[in-house]
């Protein structure tokens, strides 16, 4: 609990509340959302979820069932039905109407149709966000979801972040002009490698300064934990991810023809989904790998963690897609270094932040199948090198990304920027006379 003291009285703020902005909700590919919400959860904090999306996936991993955030979908981005919108929320958007119809002004003199199109969906998110006394509102990915949190603190008054990954910010033709604004507007951002940190100070340097923070996603180390005694399939390779162009799955499948004509016995399993499927099962026949490699759909975390503690390596062949778009730090690698699981990835983006070549994985050029190969048969054939790279990945994965470590670590970036800054708060404090000198009597008990 926290207790504000201000002119003789107090203020009490039994939970920091945190409305999470996120494209859809929920969504097997994106655990790591799921499990900061779950922390955040353990740790207190309320959250409320708003999708732009509905779900169109009929799985979904057993931990959904786990979180408490009530679920508010927007409905994707349009204009129809903006006006019912707001209509039905005008009694709480009113007091703020000045703050709407200049936000409206804007993207309408601005001519961007993109963005106006997430208008309604934002007002009835700052609607929502002021009925149920959020004190922060918190986006995942720098695109169209940090936009709708953006434009419901613009009407809200309630301030937003936002947490930029990858194709968010690498993709060729993303507005960077609108991602400067949200950078400007937002109380602090979020990246999760030190390579975007980098690349966004660089992009946006007048608007970043130390506004942009490093923080690792991080996974739960008690439940990505190998089992001790556990037997690996000898020769077992395993990849997880979805099956598009920037995981390199291609060039996995060209690996794995080269060690089969050098001999090495070997089967490969490729977990996910993707849009690469139908390429995938061509490639497979065409290099007579059918019997070698087998593509297993979509898992859930539970059957994704028995498949590591099975795998003899840990395969993620990243490249660069034609558009630019890449992975900035794979939450699969994060699995399989706390699983003691031997990885062979490339030096991509943040990958290199995840693995040391040659202390607990190894590292490849991206699209060079041969050097992923090499790797392989390497990690396969050297007696003990498996079990070092294990022993300095879990090592590593406890020291660098530890979810609760992390999670905590962004709590606290929520609570400095909701002092004085919570709608909620300020609404309190003014009840008892003010906020001046609130930073001197804040008592964290």
């Amino acid at each position: 609990m926290e207790q504000l003291k201000a002119n003789g009285g107090e203020i009490i703020l039994e939970q920091l509340k945190v409305g999470y902005f996120v494209k859809m909700y929920p969504r097997l590919s994106e655990t790591f959302i799921l499990n900061e919400i779950l922390e955040l959860e353990r740790r207190g904090v309320e959250v409320v979820i708003f999708s732009m999306l509905r779900p169109n996936e009929e799985r979904h991993h057993p931990q959904v069932a786990q979180v408490k955030a009530p679920v508010h979908y927007l409905d994707g981005p349009k204009v129809k039905g903006g006006w019912s919108v707001l209509r039905k929320h005008w009694p709480t958007l009113w007091p703020r109407r000045e703050h709407l119809w200049e936000l409206l002004e804007e993207r309408i003199a601005n001519d961007n149709a993109d963005s106006l199109k997430l208008f309604s969906g934002a007002a009835m998110a700052a609607a929502l966000a002021l009925d149920l006394g959020l004190d922060h509102l918190h986006a995942h990915f720098a695109s169209q979801s940090s936009t709708v949190a953006y434009f419901a603190s613009r009407i809200s008054g309630i301030g937003f972040s936002f947490t930029a990954h990858a194709k968010d910010i690498y993709v060729h033709g993303i507005d960077e002009g609108l991602l400067e604004e949200k950078i400007n507007a937002a109380r602090f951002v979020v990246t999760v490698t030190g390579f975007n940190k980098r690349h966004l100070d660089s992009t946006f340097t007048a608007a970043a300064a130390d506004k942009i923070k490093l923080v690792y996603n991080g996974i739960n180390l008690d439940f990505f934990n190998s089992v001790e005694g556990s037997a690996r399939e000898e020769g077992l390779i395993l990849a997880v991810g979805r099956l598009v162009a920037k995981k390199g799955f291609p060039d996995l499948l060209a690996a794995c023809s080269v060690l089969k004509q050098r001999g090495v016995p070997f089967r490969c399993s490729i977990v996910g989904d993707g849009e690469q499927k139908a390429l995938l099962e061509s490639l497979i026949q065409d290099q007579g790998l059918g019997g070698r490699v087998e593509l297993l759909g979509p898992k859930t975390q539970d059957e994704v963690r028995q498949y590591m503690r099975q795998a003899s390596v840990f395969v993620l062949p990243c490249i660069m897609d034609s558009d630019g778009n890449q992975d900035a730090l794979p939450t699969v690698l994060l699995e399989a270094l706390a699983m003691g699981c031997p990885i062979v990835s490339t030096t991509i983006s943040g990958v290199p932040e995840i693995v040391d070549d040659g202390v607990d994985g190894l590292l490849a050029r991206p699209g060079d199948p041969a050097a992923i190969a090499t790797a392989i048969e390497k990690i396969l054939a050297v007696p003990g090198l498996a079990s070092e790279f294990a022993s300095q990945g879990r090592f590593k994965a406890e020291e660098r990304f530890d979810l609760r470590k992390n999670v905590a670590t962004l709590e606290e970036h929520f609570r400095k920027t909701v002092l004085g800054n919570s709608p909620r708060l300020v609404a309190g404090l003014e009840s008892i006379g003010g906020k001046n000198g609130l930073e001197d009597s804040l008592l964290v008990l």
